[in-house]
Formats: C-alpha cells, sequence, structure tokens
C-alpha cells in the first residue's frame, strides 16, 4: 500500500507491506480500515503527533477459516464488511468487532456488493439476483428485492442468452438504487417516500425501501459485467436551441437562484464493451467485411473496448 504524505516540501511517497493483497479501503473518524484477502483488516491511526503511524497499525482478524474480505463501507461511525455469508459491524474507534450476523443462510454464499444510505443496508451476494436490505442500527433484515423478473420481462430471455441475472455493481446515488448486473444490463431504483437523502452525499435517517415497480431499465449497456459506478457533480447543460444555449454570461449566484435551482450529478458506469439493447448485437459486427484480417481478430471493435456510460441526473433540493 502506498500513502502520500503532503510537507512542506512536496508530496512524499511512502510504501506500506502488508500480508496480503488489498481489496479495499476506507476512512472514518481518524481511522483508515485497510481489508485484506487473508480474511484480516489492517487498522490505521495517528500518532501522538497528529501524523498517520505507519509502522504500528493494528491487525483485526475476522475468523476462520479464513476468506477474502470483499467488500466494506461506512455507515454512520461504524464499517460493515462483507466476509463470507456473513456481515461483521466493526467499531473503529475501539478497534473490535462489535456485531456479526447472517446476510445469506447459505455459507458458501460470499457478500459482494454494500450501499448504505440513511438508516438502511443493501446488500448484494454472489451469483445472486436478489438484494437484501437491513437496518443499520437494529440489524434487521427488512426488504428482499428480485431484479431478475424484471430484468427478463423488460428484456426477453433471448438477449440475456444463457446466462442469468447476477448483481456485479451497486451504489446509492441521487436519491436512486443503481444495480448494475454480470449481462451489462443497468437497472435504477428510486428509493421510497420519506428518504430524505436527495442528493449524492447519502445523509439521511429513515430507511430507503424500493419497490421494482418504479424501477428503470437502461437500454444502453455493456456486453459483459458492470464493474463499478461512481457519481461527480456536474453542471447542467441546456438543450440545443434554447434561449441560454448560446449566452456567455456566467450563471447568476444571487442567494435566490442558489436555492432554487436543483442540484445536477453525473452518474458513470464502467465496463467492457456496449451494446444497445433495443438493436440487440448487431453494433458488434464488423462492417463490409465477412472474414476479418488477423490484426482485426486480434483487435477488439469499438463495440468491445472498455466503455464509460454516463447518464446526467437532476434533483431538487429538499
Amino acid at each position: 500500500m502506498f500513502t502520500h504524505l503532503w510537507l512542506d516540501g512536496g508530496s512524499v511517497s511512502m510504501p506500506i507491506k502488508l500480508k496480503d493483497s488489498i481489496l479495499s479501503i476506507v476512512h472514518v473518524k481518524g481511522r483508515v480500515l485497510v481489508a485484506l484477502a487473508d480474511g484480516t483488516l489492517a487498522i490505521f491511526h495517528r500518532g501522538i503527533d497528529g501524523q498517520w503511524d505507519l509502522t504500528n497499525y493494528h491487525l483485526l482478524d475476522l475468523g476462520r477459516p479464513h476468506h477474502s474480505i470483499r467488500c466494506m463501507t461506512v455507515v454512520h461511525d461504524k464499517v460493515w464488511c462483507g466476509y463470507r455469508n456473513k456481515i461483521y459491524v466493526i467499531q473503529p474507534k475501539a478497534m473490535r468487532i462489535e456485531k456479526s450476523f447472517d446476510a445469506h443462510p447459505r455459507k458458501e454464499s460470499q457478500v459482494r456488493q454494500l450501499a448504505w444510505v440513511g438508516d438502511g443496508i443493501w446488500v448484494s451476494i454472489r451469483l445472486d439476483s436478489t438484494l437484501r436490505l437491513f437496518h443499520a442500527h437494529t440489524y434487521q433484515h427488512l426488504q428482499d428485492v428480485d431484479i431478475e423478473p424484471y430484468v427478463s420481462k423488460m428484456l426477453g430471455t433471448g438477449k440475456l442468452g444463457f446466462s442469468f441475472v447476477r448483481i456485479t455493481a451497486l451504489m446509492v446515488s441521487c436519491s436512486r438504487l443503481w444495480v448494475g448486473t454480470g449481462n451489462g444490463v443497468i437497472i435504477s431504483i428510486p428509493l421510497s417516500e420519506g428518504d430524505d437523502s436527495s442528493d449524492c452525499a447519502m445523509s439521511g435517517s429513515s430507511v430507503p425501501y424500493c419497490s421494482m415497480a418504479h424501477a428503470q431499465l437502461c437500454f444502453h449497456g455493456h456486453r459483459e459485467a458492470v464493474k463499478f459506478f461512481a457519481t461527480v457533480p456536474g453542471q447542467a447543460m441546456p438543450p440545443p436551441g434554447t434561449a441560454d444555449s448560446g449566452s456567455d454570461d456566467p450563471p447568476s449566484e444571487s442567494s435566490d437562484t442558489a436555492t432554487s435551482e436543483p442540484k445536477t450529478f453525473l452518474v458513470m458506469s464502467g465496463g467492457e464493451g456496449y451494446i444497445d439493447f433495443r438493436m440487440g448485437d448487431e453494433g458488434g459486427e464488423l462492417d463490409g467485411l465477412s472474414e476479418p484480417t488477423a490484426s482485426q481478430q486480434s483487435a477488439p471493435t469499438k463495440s468491445e473496448q472498455s466503455h464509460l456510460i454516463v447518464w446526467q441526473v437532476t434533483t431538487s433540493h429538499d
């Protein structure tokens, strides 16, 4: 692991050798937690001089037999870790396990993604199409949402081939739950009314229930699994031909405008290839060539290269 320290003379890079592969890093309340592939957490803290102590870190073992810690997320002032079929709740200040519970009844299952908002955490399981919602404080299992029937209904089994629907990416952003699948399909599901986290800060105090009855499926997707989601602040662009589209005047920064204008964000998905599910797989064919040359066979076509798909999402102020 590499740390970059900003000093008066510039940036200093300091490598730290840990005993296994690093799978996830989170920061909360003056602690940095590093999840390792051998089932341990390395917890770093600051020394009495206020600087990070990179040599005397604490190792927390999540149990035996050892398995990889596949995912972590900050939940209020704690950290939730996905370990085998369980969720481990870590108290960073005390550097101890506060709670563990089963996220799935099968011991051979693996927790793969965690997405927190308000007082709820959505959990996905490897090779499973069902999302599970747990309460952040009581750890109660609140809701199951199976996305497979919805995907099959919207796209039909023909477009999905013989592969089953599995969840490979998960994120809460802009009052919606964003779900990516191994088929390259992307779904956004609005969170329930009463969830007061209307922007991407994921703050709030209510439980984020959702229903597939209000889900939206994007016909733009990836040829293979959706690898990740990310959200960044954006700037609303006026539609072409509108009165404001050709103006060079900067937007007003008055208090009235700041409170009335909605926020804009860019939501991105990353994955291998691009496909328009309305057209099927036609975009991947080589136009006008019945027998591609050896160089063309080795080089990926445009639709097979890694792609980012970007949506502009506008949310209103609460």
